[in-house]
């Protein structure tokens, strides 16, 4: 190793040791043009900057976990698909190996990717979708995202991934904070919807594309429906329990309303009449009618604030 003054200098034993890349690798990566020329003190004697340890190691990451020759992986550098200017940062490394604790730059990233492929399958379908396409979109070199996804198959289902999480997530809280079981299902009417708008596009192109054809997607669908069901389902189970609810099959009421938030969801910006219907004004009238459909009486399950602070402040005495 050589201090220069401003940088630490590796000789090319060094740079194997770091990397576990024997040295005649390292010199055959050059000579073809897979590493850029280090610096030559000497014709016997080459010095490697530090970032040549993060090149070396994502040619490894490139051919072991994305499945690239070294051809295909000098094709991608000769068509400027990405480039060995600075070595790969760190943080995009440990996204790139698929490190679930990686830096918020590469998660930041990762994210982005999915955000705009999401956008891209939603508009050109699925299957016209190349990774080039997302790429563009997304303002970055096509080489960039294979260090985050192998194919576009792999983003699909980290969208579905992604989703579920969202859906647990804003669910979980809501019906834990419900005063009751009638009042967890209400509650979540709204967030459902607007979750629906959100996500409706590539929950169309499901049943479109590729609902018929892929198995580990369709599971995927699958696994987010059970989900939202298995949530309604306790929800109207704990309000029949506490006498909020009218005595229903839990497993049918679920399907129903369910059913019911998706179908509303449907609805565009105006309904067939060509009045403007916004989220809210679905979300509202929603509400009511999976209130009819669960009670008996047409009447909100809800107290006013202060009693059920009243309430819940006289049970703790």
């Amino acid at each position: 190793m050589v201090n220069t003054g401003t940088q630490k200098l590796l000789r090319v034993g060094e740079l194997s040791r770091r990397t576990g890349i024997s040295t005649s690798a390292i010199n055959y990566y050059v000579r073809e043009g897979l590493l850029p020329p280090p610096l030559k003190t000497a014709p016997n004697m080459a010095y490697y900057d530090p970032s040549y340890v993060d090149m070396v190691n994502s040619i490894k990451v490139l051919q072991r976990e994305k499945g690239l020759s070294l051809q295909e992986i000098k094709d991608l550098l000769d068509r400027g698909e990405f480039r060995w200017t600075t070595g790969l940062p760190h943080e995009d490394f440990d996204g790139a190996t698929g490190a679930v604790s990686g830096t918020k730059r590469a998660l930041d990233r990762r994210k982005h990717i999915m955000g705009v492929a999401s956008k891209v399958f939603s508009e050109k379908g699925y299957y016209a979708t190349t990774i080039a396409d997302i790429a563009s979109t997304a303002g970055i070199a096509k080489g960039t995202i294979y260090w985050y996804f192998n194919n576009k198959r792999a983003i699909m289902i980290a969208i579905l991934d992604d989703i579920s999480n969202e859906i647990a997530e804003t669910f979980g809280g809501i019906m834990q904070a419900a005063t009751n079981g009638l009042d967890a299902v209400l509650d979540c009417v709204g967030p459902a919807l607007r979750l629906l708008d959100k996500h409706g596009p590539i929950y169309l192109m499901y049943f479109l594309e590729i609902g018929s054809t892929d198995r580990t997607i369709q599971e995927k669908y699958r696994n987010i429906y059970k989900l939202v069901h298995a949530g309604t389902r306790l929800a109207i189970k704990h309000g029949m329990d506490e006498g909020v609810v009218r005595d229903v099959n839990p497993d049918l009421a679920a399907y129903a309303v369910m059913g019911l938030v998706e179908r509303v969801s449907e609805i565009g910006g105006k309904g067939l009449s060509g009045e403007q219907i916004t989220v809210e004004d679905k979300a509202a009238q929603t509400r009511e009618m999976v209130l009819h459909a669960l009670t008996s009486k047409c009447t909100s399950s809800r107290k006013p604030a202060k009693a059920r602070g009243r309430g819940k402040a006289a049970a703790r005495g």
